[in-house]
């Protein structure tokens, strides 16, 4: 685990965007993953504007999305795949070879999930994994007390996601479980960067970084992983 520093978010996005890239070079028709949400928001419109320089080619890599709210549709606002598709598949000049984005509001659950496993048969494992960190550990939907053993599955959401989720959807939205891929598919990963910025994460990221393994906290995982970033800025490194 190499842990960056950045001064600001806007370094820090630079750089998780520059070793992404990086990662993807090394494996052109690999299979790419970003976490939705602000924190990775500069991230994913950093690589989308490097891939628009030709600094990275897409054209033979594919892409799925991480998680998403159950009960979301991919045009809902607030919903992972509307992040997905405007914050970074709109901004691209040339398409990814293929895409899924995962459905929160597909008529089967569970039948959605099969396909997002069948999809990583497919082009997995993933090439690289660029992740946010939840106020409690979490990684996408995988919430503390998951298991690591687990493909894609369904998850109900713990009570600190839902205490979070209100800047997305204040009153009008109220999820209780998520869909998200499993912590054994990100560890899989050649290349996993994970990003948080802002003081509200120093606690976290000093319990994942240098507690233990446990799935109370679920980051903590990535301390075992062969090839996985930190990049942090200033203020979420406070209590490294």
């Amino acid at each position: 685990m190499e842990i960056i520093v950045c001064k600001d978010y806007e370094e820090m996005s630079r750089k998780a965007a520059e070793l992404a890239a990086e990662g993807l070079r090394r494996r052109p028709d690999g299979l790419l993953s970003f976490a939705g949400g602000e924190t990775p928001l500069g991230t994913v419109h950093a690589f989308a504007d490097m891939a628009n320089r030709g600094e990275v080619d897409l054209s033979r890599a594919h892409y799925v999305s991480l998680d998403e709210w159950v009960g979301l549709s991919n045009t809902d606002e607030g919903s992972c795949g509307l992040f997905n598709s405007q914050e970074l598949l709109a901004r691209l000049d040339k398409p990814f070879a293929a895409c899924h984005i995962i459905n929160g509001a597909a008529g089967d659950m569970e039948a959605e999930r099969d396909a997002l496993n069948a999809y990583f048969a497919q082009y997995g494992p993933l090439t690289v994994s660029v992740l946010g960190i939840g106020m409690n550990g979490h990684l996408g939907f995988n919430e503390d007390g998951v298991s690591f053993d687990l493909d894609a599955h369904i998850v109900p959401l713990s009570d600190v996601t839902k205490q979070v989720m209100g800047k997305y959807f204040g009153e009008k939205f109220h999820p209780t479980h998520g869909i998200s891929q499993g912590i054994r598919q990100i560890m899989a990963a050649e290349r996993v960067i994970l990003i948080a910025n802002g003081a509200h994460k120093a606690d976290i990221i000093q319990k994942a970084l240098t507690g233990p393994v446990t799935s109370s906290v679920p980051a903590s995982v990535l301390q075992n992983h062969p090839d996985c970033y930190v990049v942090l800025d200033a203020d979420a490194a406070a209590r490294l």
